[in-house]
């Protein structure tokens, strides 16, 4: 076992350092890891001190589970080589555009085709489209009618495209994401809310889709500065498959969904919907996806630790951020399903019963943030 491993990680937990300042403000870090407002996202300084400690540059970071690509994009920015994995449309199109280093040129001539395809279907497409489809409201009384019918030509263009898109699309089909819902003019919306479409409020009033992805893209890529990006890669399927995907990779570093998690594609439905999901998708998810799978038993996890062990070098190392609640200790039970793989470093915890709420009422159960730290047998 790596004694300096073990050691840096008992330093880590007792330090915590993402919570120092300025690490622990909450706007903290790159602004395309914004890129695409996303309910369940990790927090970028997490991320951050994860790579910064643990790994060196030009080592190769998987995330089998990346949601928005938080932890591949940090890797990226500190010299590492960041790969993302995820089974959610969303999740794989806000990844690649993070990843792939899209080309600016390039998103323009993708917002050009657009606003081509918009022009063109708008008059053909019905206001009354999925009229009776929505959770926290019907689709079509967040928007417009104009807006929405816009909206809709934009999914059928992009959809048209998954999975393949290329990164230039991913960007501007992210910048789309982004600005359908929220509570500022920036959104496509009527007055909602930026991570859970809540039941809109306020005056209907058009607004081009266009014109705000526009604004988006423009600032999204005047943030992004001088900075040295290294080119990852964003792959959209099942964990389990990466296996065949001729990885190699130093470490693995994740964090899955918490013990007793919200459901991420509740929380995202607006946005799932616009990357294809048609309302008997929503009905299956639960078998599909592990934050509710995983609640019948964590054996699940038995097929990620092999695959982990398939894909990792020789003396690779394993990263978990984990979510325990007052009824299931999420570090204890996959540790038992990491034994026939790994050797378990290190596994401590940090207290979060109290931790502010961001104006979320409902953000789960959990108590403690875990970490835990594997090596390859």
């Amino acid at each position: 076992m790596d004694k300096a491993f073990r050691e840096k990680a008992e330093e880590f937990v007792s330090r915590l350092p993402y919570k120092q300042s300025p690490y622990g403000n909450r706007n903290w870090g790159h602004p395309w890891h914004s890129l695409c407002s996303y309910h369940g996202k990790l927090k970028p300084a997490i991320a951050h001190w994860l790579i910064y400690e643990f790994t060196s540059e030009s080592d190769v970071v998987l995330d089998p589970l990346c949601g928005v690509g938080t932890i591949p994009f940090e890797a990226c920015l500190q010299g590492r080589i960041g790969i993302g994995n995820d089974l959610s449309e969303l999740a794989y199109v806000v990844t690649k555009a993070k990843l792939e280093k899209p080309n600016y040129s390039g998103a323009q001539k993708v917002i050009c085709q657009l606003d081509e395809y918009i022009k063109k279907n708008k008059n053909f497409r019905s206001i009354t489209e999925y009229e009776d489809f929505g959770f926290n409201g019907k689709l079509p009384q967040y928007f417009e009618c104009e807006t929405y019918k816009e909206i809709l030509c934009a999914r059928d263009f992009f959809l048209n495209r998954l999975p393949s898109v290329s990164a230039e699309e991913a960007m501007v089909f992210s910048a789309l994401l982004h600005v359908l819902h929220g509570n500022r003019p920036y959104a496509l919306s009527r007055r909602s809310h930026p991570l859970t479409p809540y039941a809109p409020t306020g005056d209907f009033e058009y607004k081009s889709v266009i014109d705000k992805i526009v604004q988006k893209v423009n600032t999204s890529y005047a943030k992004l500065g001088q900075i040295e990006v290294t080119q990852g890669s964003a792959i959209y399927g099942n964990y389990r498959d990466l296996t065949e995907k001729s990885i190699k990779a130093d470490f693995v570093i994740c964090s899955p969904p918490f013990a007793d998690s919200i459901r991420f594609y509740m929380q995202n439905w607006m946005r799932l919907w616009l990357c294809g999901w048609e309302p008997k998708d929503y009905k299956e998810a639960d078998e599909k996806f592990l934050d509710k799978s995983q609640e019948k038993n964590f054996d699940l996890y038995y097929s990620f630790f092999e695959m982990c062990h398939d894909v990792l070098n020789d003396n690779g190392k394993i990263i978990l951020h984990l979510g325990k609640t007052k009824n299931i200790d999420m570090g204890v039970e996959l540790s038992k399903r990491a034994e026939p793989w790994f050797d378990i470093v290190y596994f401590a915890g940090e207290d979060v019963s109290t931790i502010e709420k961001h104006g979320i009422k409902d953000k789960g159960v959990t108590v403690e943030h875990q970490y835990l730290f594997l090596q390859k047998k």
